[in-house]
Order: C-alpha cells, then sequence, then structure tokens
C-alpha cells in the first residue's frame, strides 16, 4: 500500500558552504549560498514521494512568501498536504553551515506561533488512520506527538518516531512508538549513556531499558540495531561525503518505506542505509534524495559487499 502520514516543520532552509565551521568570536566568509524549502519532516515527506510512496504531510506555516514556496515545492511532486497558515506569524528558517569535508551545523527559528494544536491535528486524523506508518520527530509539540501516537496506535498504524532534536528527556513518549531513530549523540542524551562507552557497551547498556525497536544511526559508520533480545550492527555504504544535511531524514524516509511494505527490519535498515549514503553525495537536500530506483540499483551492490 505505502501509504505514509508524516508531520513535521516545514520553513525555508539557507545553505551556506565554507571551509571550516565556524569558531566563537571569528567572523567567517561562506563560499555559496543556496536556498530551497526544508524540515525534518519535510525533508521526509519529499524523501518518501520520491521512493514512490503516497505521502500526506501535515504542518503549519506563516501566511508568507516563505510558507507559500513550501506549498509550492509540495505540489510539484502532488503530495496530499495539509498547511495549515497563520497570518501574524513568520514561517520557520533554518540555516544549514557545511564545511568542506561535507560536515554541518544547522540552526533554526521556528515562531511559537506556528505550534500544532489538537484542533490542527483533528484535520489530519482520518490521514492516520488510513495510513500505514506515521512518521514523526521532535519538531513537533509534545503533547501533540502522543496524541498522534494514540491515534495511530487506536488504528494499527506502526508509529516510527525519529526524536530529533533531543530536547524531550520523556521515557514514556519514547516507549509509545514502534520504532525509534536517534543518532549516536541523540541516544546519548536521551537514555543518559556515558560518553566512554563503545558502540558495544551501548547496545548492552539499551537493551534491558527499551521495550520496543531502537535503530540508531551513526552516520558513516552504518547503524545500530538494538531491542530486548539483540542487537545488530550494520556496516555503511562508503560514498565521498559532498554535504550530509538530510541524511537523518532519508535514513527513516527509507526506512518507513520498507516498514509499510512489512520488511524484515534488517532488509528495512540496508535500504535506509544506502538511500542515505546516496542523499549526501550531492549538495543540499532537495535534489539529493534519490529517487527508489536509484537505491534499488546501489543496493544490489550494498548486499554483494556485505555477503563477501
Amino acid at each position: 500500500m505505502l501509504k505514509i502520514a508524516v508531520i513535521g516543520l516545514s520553513g525555508q532552509s539557507i545553505f551556506l558552504n565554507l571551509n571550516h565551521l565556524p569558531k566563537p568570536s571569528i567572523t567567517s566568509f561562506a563560499q555559496s549560498y543556496h536556498q530551497e524549502p526544508g524540515g525534518k519532516g519535510y525533508n521526509q515527506a519529499i524523501a518518501l514521494k520520491k521512493m514512490g510512496c503516497d505521502v500526506s504531510y501535515l504542518s503549519k506555516v506563516g501566511n508568507d512568501q516563505n510558507g507559500l514556496e513550501c506549498q509550492n515545492y509540495m505540489d510539484k511532486y502532488h503530495i496530499n498536504h495539509y498547511f495549515i497558515k497563520v497570518n501574524q506569524a513568520n514561517t520557520p528558517v533554518g540555516v544549514i553551515l557545511t564545511d568542506k569535508q561535507g560536515e554541518n551545523e544547522v540552526i533554526v527559528y521556528q515562531d511559537l506561533q506556528l505550534t500544532l494544536t489538537y484542533d490542527d491535528l483533528k484535520i489530519f486524523e482520518d490521514e492516520i488512520k488510513k495510513a500505514d506508518v506515521l512518521l514523526i520527530q521532535y519538531e513537533i509539540d509534545q503533547k501533540i506527538l502522543k496524541e498522534a501516537i494514540k491515534i495511530a496506535k487506536e488504528n494499527h498504524t506502526k508509529v516510527i518516531l525519529n526524536p530529533a532534536p533531543a530536547h524531550y528527556q520523556d521515557l514514556s513518549l519514547l516507549k509509545m512508538a514502534d520504532i525509534l531513530t536517534p543518532n549516536l549523540e541523540e541516544a546519548k542524551t536521551l537514555f543518559a549513556i556515558p560518553n566512554n562507552y563503545t558502540l558495544e557497551e551501548i547496545a548492552r547498556y539499551l537493551m534491558p531499558k527499551i521495550t520496543n525497536t531502537l535503530i540508531i544511526t551513526l552516520g558513516k559508520l552504518g547503524a545500530l540495531l538494538i531491542n530486548q533480545h539483540t542487537y545488530q550492527f550494520f556496516a555503511p555504504y562508503e560514498v565521498e561525503a559532498v554535504d550530509t544535511t538530510g541524511a537523518g531524514d532519508t535514513f527513516n524516509a527509507g526506512l518507513a518505506r520498507c516498514i509499510s511494505l512489512e520488511m524484515p527490519i534488517d532488509e528495512a535498515i540496508k535500504y535506509a542505509i544506502v538511500a542515505s549514503a546516496l542523499s549526501v553525495t550531492k549538495p543540499y537536500v532537495m535534489d539529493a534524495i534519490p529517487t527508489h530506483d536509484e537505491i534499488c540499483k546501489v543496493l544490489k551492490l550494498y548486499n554483494l559487499k556485505q555477503k563477501s
């Protein structure tokens, strides 16, 4: 069926490329400038569509030019979007700083007037009910996250929670999702993992603490799958990184696509790893997100390497 419901932040992303990421009290100069729509949920929705899914998307924007551009870009992809517009608010803006190694830092401004409410969620309730998977992130208000998960659970919709950025320290919220997908630093924050632990120590530390499925994305090191019974490392697909912005969002989209098809979790993770790897080989986010066909071509090579 491949029907995915996504709730997330939408805004304009401003990309600045520098030789080195800024240091305190030192002025930095960018070598290039680029602007496009973005946000974690926004990126995930676009990625899912490029991977061949039927996508519904809920978000809140200002009634301004940036908000209009967010809507128009999704219209190009024929995404079933629910943009709630607020007249006296500014659409969020994210500034992404990328160095010559492809590493980045992100600064986001979000107007508090754009926080989703229960009434906003009601508009989207039927989309959650009809979906195979609900994909959500920590860019959404915690109360709305819990209510959205409740609706999903009552209607047998799988929930993937990408707890990024990791600013909600609520273990009860983490336990509500079927699958959690933090990166390594987010996992350390969420689960109070000692900084000096190795990846294997982290896996053993977390196994008795979780009741669902935890997938920690490790960037160039691949991914780590953990549940109460076992853990498994997944090798990366090695590429030369140009820009890592949006890699995590592409991973989550790839994972959600496969979960909606009820694929085995290990196959879903492999697909997501390849999708994420391909996304870092091009600058920025929107044009860097690979299509399903592009992922499948490389996935064959990845699987062959794992068997050799």
